[in-house]
C-alpha cells in the first residue's frame, strides 16, 4: 500500500511538472513570436514608383540615383542616396540621402532620406524615414529591382 500511494504522488508530481513545462514553452513561444508581429504599418499612404538613373560602385558600398513622378503634391521627383553595407555578405546595411522635389506650380521641396536595407537576390528592400523642408515627415516601405532598374514605395505620411 505504501509502493502504490507513493506512485499516485510521483505520478501526480509528474503531471505538475508537465503542466508547469507546458505553461512556460507556450509563455517562451507567445514572447518570440509577438515581436514578428508587432510592427504593421497602417493608415493613409500613396504609391512613389522611380527609375533607377545611376548606380556607381564605391569601397563601402554604392550610391544610387532616381527619378520620378509622385502625386501628393510633390511633382517630379529626384532621389539619390547613399548604400553602406552592415554585414560581411554584403546582404544588408543602412543609408543616407537627399530628395528634391518639384511640381508644375514651382514649388520646390528638399529632404532628407534615412533607413536601413536588405537584399535577397536582385530585389533591395528599404525601410526608411525621412523629413522634408515644407514639415512633412513619411515613412516608406519600398522594393527596389536591380536588374529592372525600378524602385516602388509605400510611403505613409506621419505628418
Amino acid at each position: 500500500m505504501h509502493n502504490h500511494y507513493s506512485n499516485n504522488k510521483k505520478e501526480k508530481s509528474v503531471k505538475i511538472i508537465w503542466k508547469a513545462l507546458s505553461l512556460v514553452l507556450v509563455m517562451l513561444l507567445s514572447s518570440v513570436s509577438a515581436p514578428l508581429h508587432a510592427f504593421e504599418v497602417s493608415g493613409e499612404s500613396f504609391p512613389a514608383e522611380f527609375n533607377i538613373t545611376s548606380w556607381i560602385s564605391k569601397t563601402d558600398g554604392s550610391s544610387m540615383t532616381a527619378v520620378g513622378i509622385v502625386g501628393e503634391g510633390y511633382g517630379k521627383v529626384y532621389l539619390n542616396y547613399d548604400f553602406v553595407s552592415g554585414s560581411t555578405d554584403k546582404n544588408q546595411g543602412y543609408f543616407s540621402g537627399g530628395i528634391r522635389t518639384i511640381n508644375n506650380d514651382g514649388e520646390m521641396v528638399a529632404g532628407t532620406l534615412q533607413g536601413i536595407w536588405t537584399r535577397e537576390g536582385k530585389i533591395v528592400t528599404m525601410y526608411t524615414l525621412d523629413q522634408f523642408s515644407n514639415g512633412d515627415m513619411i515613412y516608406a516601405e519600398g522594393l527596389v529591382d536591380l536588374v529592372e532598374g525600378t524602385m516602388s514605395f509605400i510611403a505613409y505620411p506621419i505628418r
